[in-house]
């Protein structure tokens, strides 16, 4: 298909022509070979990057809500359990021991 523009009479579009022909009709390179996986690779190397950071989102989204809920209920006031100390003292310690 050769598209000739009425300003073009003088056979510039004819060489054009000729000339792409020829490009489509030389062999490709070597260069071409490995270029197809390589664009898949990136292309598989962006969409796992896009649903990492989906998921990141997605897991802050939920953070602060679970978080915003939370403030939100009304809890009890904080009571302190009685038990055993914090540094967990051993009912055989002497100190214990001598008290009974």
């Amino acid at each position: 298909m050769r598209i000739v523009r009425q300003d073009m009479r003088d056979g510039m579009m004819d060489d054009l022509d000729d000339r792409l022909a020829g490009l489509r009709d030389a062999p490709a390179t070597a260069r071409f070979d490995g270029l197809e996986a390589a664009v898949m690779q990136g292309l598989d190397r962006r969409r796992e990057r896009s649903v990492a950071r989906r998921s990141l989102m997605l897991a802050g989204v939920m953070a602060i809500g679970i978080g915003w809920i939370g403030s939100s209920v009304p809890a009890q006031p904080a009571q302190a359990a009685p038990g055993p100390l914090l540094i967990g003292m051993s009912d055989y310690a002497p100190s214990r021991l001598l008290e009974r």
